[in-house]
C-alpha cells in the first residue's frame, strides 16, 4: 500500500480543535471571572480545572459550529453534608444567570450557551464536584433543577484520573500524540456515519476508552538515524480490528433476535459501562458500521495508487481528508 501518513497529518491538522483556541479560552475566562465575582457568600470555596476532550487534547471542530469546553469546579465540601446536589449546582447557575440568554442546570453540569442569530456558537459546561469527602473520593453532582429526588445524587468521579491514565499507558510522548490523533479520527468518523439524535452513536468518551483498551502505537525506526516514523493508517486498521473482535453475539429475549453487543468500562471512577445507554439494536448498528469501516481499510490497503487510497479515506472521514492526484496523471492532457 502507498504511504499516506502526510495526508493523515494534514487531515488531523484540519479537524483538530487546538488547545490554543483563543475564543474558547476567552469565553471560559470571562465566565470564571463572573463566577468568582457573583457567587453567593454562602457557597463553599472552590478550585477550577479543564476537563474533557479540551484538556485531553482530543477535541475536533464541531460539525454544527457549536464549540464547547468543559470546566470542572471542585468545591471544598463533603457531599454527605449536601444531600441535594442541585443545591450546590445552583451556586453556579445563580452566579452566571443573565450572562447569556441560556444558563441551564443539566443532569451532569451547568451549561452556559452563547448564541448568534439564535443559533448556538459556543457553550461552556461547568461540572460541579464535592472534593473534600471523608472517603477521599471525589463526587460529581447529578440532577436537574426540576428532577425528582431519586434523580438527584452524588456519583463517584475521577475526571483528572483519565488524563493520568492515558499518560501512564505510553512512556513515549509521541506514542501519546498518535493516540490522540486516532481518537480524533474516530470522532470524525462517528460524525460522518451516525446521527447526533438520541443515544444511537457512541460517545466521545466511549471512543476514547476503547482507544485506551485497544490502541497500539504503530511506527518504524530507522536503523541508522534512529528516527521514528509513525503509521496512522496501520494504527487505525489494527485498532478497528480489535474493536470489531470485542463485540459478542447475544440473545435479546424481548426482541427475540440475536444482536452484536459490546461493553467498555471507563478506566477510572465511576468505572461504568460506557455503552449502557445504547440499546442492543443501536450497539448492533455500531458493530455494522465498524465492520464497514474495517472493510474500507482493507480495500484501501490493496490499492497501489495514492489517489484511490485517499478517495476511500474521503468515503470514511468526509471531504476534510485531502484528495491527491497521482504524479503519473499530471500533464497527461498536454502530452496527448
Amino acid at each position: 500500500m502507498v504511504n499516506i501518513q502526510s495526508e493523515f497529518i494534514s487531515f488531523h491538522n484540519k479537524i483538530k480543535l487546538s488547545d490554543e483556541n483563543s475564543e474558547l479560552r476567552e469565553k471560559r475566562n470571562i465566565l470564571l471571572d463572573k463566577l468568582k465575582k457573583n457567587i453567593s457568600q454562602d457557597a463553599a470555596s472552590y478550585t477550577t480545572f479543564n476537563q474533557g476532550s479540551y484538556a485531553m487534547g482530543t477535541g475536533i471542530k464541531p460539525e454544527d459550529g457549536d464549540f464547547d469546553i468543559d470546566v470542572g469546579l471542585k468545591f471544598d465540601i463533603d457531599h454527605d453534608n449536601y444531600p441535594d446536589p442541585v443545591e450546590v449546582k445552583k451556586w453556579v447557575k445563580n452566579a452566571l444567570d443573565g450572562h447569556t440568554k441560556s444558563v441551564k442546570i443539566r443532569r451532569s453540569c451547568v451549561t452556559v450557551t452563547y448564541q448568534k442569530d439564535n443559533d448556538p456558537i459556543y457553550h461552556v459546561d461547568f461540572a460541579v464536584y464535592a472534593a473534600n469527602n471523608s472517603d477521599g473520593q471525589m463526587y460529581i453532582a447529578k440532577g436537574k433543577e426540576n428532577s425528582q429526588a431519586e434523580y438527584r445524587c452524588w456519583e463517584p468521579s475521577d475526571p483528572q484520573g483519565l488524563l493520568d491514565h492515558v499518560q501512564s499507558l505510553f512512556d513515549d510522548s509521541e506514542d501519546r500524540t498518535q493516540f490522540r490523533r486516532l481518537v480524533r479520527y474516530m470522532k470524525k468518523w462517528k460524525n460522518q456515519h451516525f446521527s447526533n439524535d438520541g443515544n444511537g452513536a457512541p460517545t466521545g468518551i466511549a471512543l476514547t476508552a476503547l482507544a485506551c483498551s485497544y490502541f497500539s502505537p504503530q511506527s518504524s525506526t530507522d536503523f541508522w538515524t534512529k528516527k521514528k516514523t509513525y503509521d496512522d493508517f496501520t494504527a487505525l486498521k489494527e485498532f478497528i480490528n480489535k474493536v470489531k473482535n470485542a463485540f459478542v453475539y447475544i440473545w435479546d429475549a424481548e426482541d427475540e433476535t440475536f444482536y452484536w453487543s459490546i461493553t467498555q468500562e471507563l478506566p477510572v471512577e465511576p468505572k461504568n459501562n460506557l455503552f449502557e445507554k445504547m440499546t442492543n439494536k443501536q450497539k448492533n448498528n455500531f458493530y455494522n458500521e465498524i465492520c464497514k469501516l474495517y472493510a474500507k481499510l482493507i480495500e484501501a490497503e490493496g490499492k497501489d495508487k495514492k489517489s484511490e487510497v485517499c478517495q476511500i479515506m474521503v468515503d470514511i472521514f468526509g471531504t476534510d481528508f485531502p484528495v491527491v492526484v497521482d504524479r503519473s496523471y499530471v500533464g497527461t492532457s498536454e502530452s496527448a
